[in-house]
């Protein structure tokens, strides 16, 4: 019965715990430009800076807005992809801006629906820097008007770290990959630097959990707790 109680209680403040615990890590979701999406036909996505806090993504939302006839693409389909930005340099000269290289997560293949659509997907808690890129590439519309489907763009974050230049979260510009078959293929894109101009920046919301050790400590804490309880009877 001691053990009974001291499993269901462990179980119970991990839950619980997991719950109270999930983060806000960075939002670009306010500010959203629906009349204006660039529909390319390669994986594409934004490096973002993200809050202090956890680490450890537990749940990812963006938003797509898809252009093409549902009967005649029932194979679209997005991946997202979590990069760490370890790879050569994109930017000649003396500031740096590393590429995507090494993959942290790969989400299953999501079926595309046609206008906009928020997509909220679990993450398996991929730990993750204090930056990183996620990308979507779009599979199964060739990006043609009509048979197309792109990220929606928003700015500025909300939450999100503060960069050196006084933008917050996130800089002016995305990586887009020109060439899958190279590490080195990608490269910066931005719509204008004009104050008016749109801001490569795309609706995102991450949200992240502390480190899987925590859980453990947490479990051993509801254990010690029913020992406690079970002794002072």
């Amino acid at each position: 019965m001691l053990a009974g109680v001291a499993v269901g209680l462990a179980l119970t403040g991990g839950v619980a715990g997991k719950a109270m615990a999930q983060t806000l890590i960075y939002d670009n979701t306010t500010n959203v430009r629906t009349n204006l999406v660039y529909k390319f036909s390669r994986e594409y996505g934004d490096e973002v800076f993200l809050e202090s806090g956890y680490r450890t993504v537990s749940e990812f939302a963006f938003q797509y807005f898809g252009d093409f006839n549902p009967t005649n693409r029932l194979d679209a389909t997005a991946v997202v992809r979590f990069y760490e930005n370890d790879g050569v340099d994109g930017i000649p000269g003396p500031k740096t801006a590393l590429m995507p290289k090494t993959v942290l997560w790969e989400s299953a293949p999501i079926a595309l629906r046609p206008g906009y659509n928020v997509i909220t997907l679990g993450v398996p808690f991929v730990d993750v820097p204090d930056s990183f890129t996620w990308t979507v590439k779009f599979s199964g519309v060739t990006g043609a008007n009509s048979d197309a489907a792109g990220l929606v763009l928003a700015d500025p974050p909300t939450v999100g770290q503060p960069l050196p230049d006084g933008r917050f979260g996130s800089f002016w510009d995305a990586w887009i990959r020109d060439d899958p078959n190279r590490e080195d293929g990608w490269s910066l894109i931005n719509f204008g630097f004009r104050p008016n101009d749109p801001k490569a920046n795309f609706y995102a919301q991450i949200r992240a959990v502390p480190e899987p050790q925590t859980w453990g400590l947490l479990a051993a804490g509801g254990v010690f707790l029913a020992l406690g309880c079970r002794r002072r009877r």
